[in-house]
């Protein structure tokens, strides 16, 4: 069938075969029966959620629907779903070839975010009705449950090192480049807003008081720490590999930090 995309699995990726191995497990195990709950939703709004679009081709006939969610450039995920009357169900994990620029740890975490939220879409725990980001913002620790601080230095941490070095002017093109999100100059330093999910927004800020991580009143509200800490570590990572594009000078963590 007519399906014109370039794509590759998590195991092309650098030293992927171990994190495509953990996401087969996770579908095929852990969250099979719940994924087999989205064969009775309707897909359209499921993937306004994600922020998604369904896309009209299948590489096969039991494929139900494609999925397509481009959190930030270069990466884009392709989610199949997949019904097969021998088989069962399954849901497969793709990514467009030129996602292969992003570190592999950040496309499975992205994979593994996003299976376990369908997972929640299938058997129940959230509903279909989206009504978009809530109009007030939650600084993390306002909201987050007592002894959830930590994560938040987790998802931070060495990068605070980068951070006090970026210019706005570095975060402001940095963010053009990722193709996602709003920037502003706020109070000596910056921000920048994210949308996350059809109704989940983050909110970055730095400045001379160090770093705000924020949550919409109806995201933080919806979504447990974990997952909120897990999606605002990626974009995070992502606007510092832009960072270090335009200002090679930046301190140097890791190859891609």
């Amino acid at each position: 069938m007519d399906f014109p995309y370039d794509l590759v699995t998590l195991g092309q990726f650098e030293a992927g075969g171990g994190w495509e191995a953990q996401v087969r497990q996770y579908v095929r195990k852990k969250y099979r029966q719940d994924l087999a709950g989205l064969a009775n939703l309707d897909p359209e709004p499921l993937a306004g959620l994600f922020r998604g679009e369904l896309l009209p081709g299948r590489p096969y006939a039991s494929i139900q629907w494609v999925m397509r969610v481009a959190p930030f450039r270069p990466l884009e995920l392709f989610l199949l779903f997949d019904q097969d009357p021998e088989f069962g169900t399954d849901l497969r994990v793709f990514y467009a070839r030129k996602s292969l620029a992003v570190p592999t740890e950040d496309a499975y975490v992205f994979a593994w975010d996003y299976v376990a939220l369908l997972a929640r879409y299938g058997r129940g725990t959230f509903g279909l009705e989206n009504s978009g980001p809530g109009p007030e913002w939650l600084a993390f620790n306002d909201f987050a449950p007592a002894g959830s601080g930590p994560m938040q230095e987790v998802s931070l941490g060495a990068r605070e090192e980068i951070l006090e070095k970026v210019e706005p002017e570095v975060a402001e093109v940095a963010l053009r480049r990722m193709d996602c999100g709003n920037f502003a100059r706020r109070d000596g330093g910056w921000e920048v807003v994210w949308p996350l999910l059809g109704d989940l927004s983050f909110r970055f800020r730095y400045g001379p008081a160090g770093s705000e991580m924020a949550f919409d009143s109806h995201g933080a509200r919806k979504y447990g720490p974990e997952f909120l800490m897990s999606l605002s570590w990626l974009y995070i990572n992502g606007l510092l590999r832009e960072c270090r594009q335009v200002d090679e000078a930046l301190p140097r963590l890791s190859r891609y930090f």
